[in-house]
């Protein structure tokens, strides 16, 4: 019983996890077409979060229809976090083709607003270095975008698929 489970979820997390991912490359192709794909504003971010959240509740929700309207934490938690997998992935697949091949200047030019950002908020924090010195010494910490993706979406993912769960659950 317990492999048949597994697949069940498993199947669900993928078809939904692509659904959602798409939806949230459909969005950040949006943002790149409007020219808003280095605006991080709190309002893309709650966009992005809502997108993961609805599709790991939509997930679960026909998990649980396929599963005579049973559904337990530990499978909607499966099934969530299969989703934010899913959509991790097709996220970094999108930031590395839009890093190294759509917009190669990319992160340079996210490195200089973020210069220009800090410099009027917290101009103290940078210590008299100029824009080339910031750029330089920040470059080093780029590669840390992947695995931030990763962890974050999956953080989330187990947060929202843990809280689905715990008012979905049918036992």
């Amino acid at each position: 019983m317990q492999d048949t489970e597994e697949l069940k979820t498993n199947k669900f997390a993928i078809e939904y996890g692509i659904f959602t991912g798409g939806t949230g490359l459909a969005f950040a192709i949006m943002l790149y077409f409007l020219d808003a794909h280095y605006d991080n504003s709190t309002s893309t971010q709650i966009i992005n979060g809502t997108i993961q959240l609805v599709g790991i509740i939509i997930a679960c929700l026909a998990f649980k229809k396929a599963n005579s309207g049973f559904i337990s934490i530990n499978q909607a938690l499966k099934t969530g976090v299969g989703v934010s997998l899913i959509v991790a992935i097709m996220s970094l697949i999108y930031t590395y083709l839009l890093i190294n091949f759509i917009e190669p200047d990319f992160m340079n030019k996210v490195l200089e607003l973020s210069y220009y950002d800090t410099l009027e908020k917290y101009p103290e924090a940078l210590a008299s270095m100029d824009l080339n010195q910031y750029v330089e010494n920040a470059k080093q910490f780029t590669w840390f975008t992947y695995p931030a993706i990763l962890m974050f979406s999956l953080f989330f993912g187990l947060v929202e698929s843990l809280i689905v769960g715990l008012i979905i659950q049918k036992k």
